[in-house]
């Protein structure tokens, strides 16, 4: 039961950081709320038992420093990198694959890296995240995580906001 509502306020926090992250001008201040969600994300997952959610955001976080140092340093991602990430997705998703709703985390990462990638795209980014929380409220119906729901909900609107805002225009 405790490791339920610590999962649930873990989610609370972590979207509140993601959606102030959305509604940001810069890639470099959506990349740094991306990172601290993921490793809010990851110990949700780890405390609800939902493996697929846990990889898909060990990935995210590692992915995302990556991209995060690439960025902060000038460097433009290398097409081996962005590959690998691709193929580590599937392979992890291939080898954990337990039921159906395992492919909505796999979707949420492949997008991620394919969003995140194009550095300083952030009308990409958003597009890509407001399919992913579509795709996050499915995975977070399976596993009864109605908070979960909620949050993607405020992080849908967060998204929409910061796109036009900041991206309609492009």
């Amino acid at each position: 039961m405790w490791s339920y509502i610590t999962s649930q306020i873990l989610i609370v926090i972590a979207y509140i950081i993601l959606g102030i992250g959305m509604s940001k001008k810069k890639y470099s201040q959506i990349m740094t709320t991306t990172i601290i969600y993921s490793s809010l994300m990851i110990i949700q997952f780890a405390l609800l038992g939902a493996i697929m959610g846990l990889i898909s955001n060990s990935i995210n976080l590692i992915r995302n420093i990556i991209f995060k140092y690439n960025d902060s340093h000038g460097k433009k991602l290398s097409k081996i990198i962005i590959a690998f990430f691709y193929f580590i997705t599937i392979l992890l998703f291939i080898i954990f694959y337990n039921n159906p709703i395992d492919i909505f985390p796999c979707i949420l990462a492949l997008l991620g890296t394919y969003a995140y990638s194009h550095n300083d795209n952030t009308k990409l980014v958003r597009i890509c995240t407001f399919i992913c929380s579509l795709c996050y409220i499915a995975y977070a119906i399976y596993f009864k995580s109605y908070l979960n729901i909620i949050c993607e909900s405020y992080l849908i609107i967060q998204t929409i906001r910061g796109y036009l805002k900041y991206d309609k225009q492009s």
